[in-house]
């Protein structure tokens, strides 16, 4: 490794700053933008092992806004409505009429219900007062969906804390590789 001392004059020294301040504007906004698509890629890994994606819409509205050099900030977004509450849990209040929540131990359960037509479902008040939406099998009652105002949403889409992880480690690393 070489060590140069180099002393310029105030006037060389701007020269010199002006010329190496667009390649270090331009190498932070790729580095920016390149953190930003490992990020985008986490979180859709993420969503897979999370979700039980039933559309590829939401994992398509996963977007990233690149940096510039005027503006050295990269992003990563989506514009579903929904992810907001899934992002900060918390309660999820029905606009008109009430929701619908499903009784399940997996989502995986809950799907292969859905897929078969049942015209055997009705309507049905338990004894606390609850409404469910239930099914009869040969003589047993199956509860598919409680009827309520409010459901509580879990936190579990973490889209900040997968980009923060990503910013810390990837683009000091990033950073260097594209300043050589």
């Amino acid at each position: 490794m070489a060590i140069i001392k180099l002393e310029l004059s105030s006037s060389d020294s701007a020269k010199l700053m002006t010329l190496c301040e667009k390649d270090v504007l331009f190498t932070a906004a790729k580095s920016l933008t390149q953190t930003a698509q490992l990020a985008q890629e986490q979180i859709k890994q993420h969503l897979h092992s999370t979700f039980v994606l039933r559309k590829p819409n939401f994992e398509k509205s996963i977007k990233i806004r690149s940096a510039t050099k005027q503006t050295l900030q990269a992003s990563v977004y989506t514009m579903a409505g929904f992810a907001t509450l899934q992002q900060t849990g918390g309660r999820r209040v029905a606009k008109s009429g009430q929701l619908a929540i499903p009784q399940y131990d997996d989502l995986r359960n809950l799907k292969a219900v859905r897929k078969t037509n049942q015209p055997d479902s009705f309507l049905m008040t338990l004894k606390s007062g609850g409404m469910v939406i239930a099914r009869r099998i040969n003589k047993d009652i199956e509860i598919l969906y409680h009827i309520k105002n409010v459901a509580l949403v879990p936190k579990r889409l973490q889209m900040i804390e997968i980009g923060e992880d990503v910013a810390k480690t990837e683009f000091p690393r990033l950073f260097s590789q594209n300043l050589q």
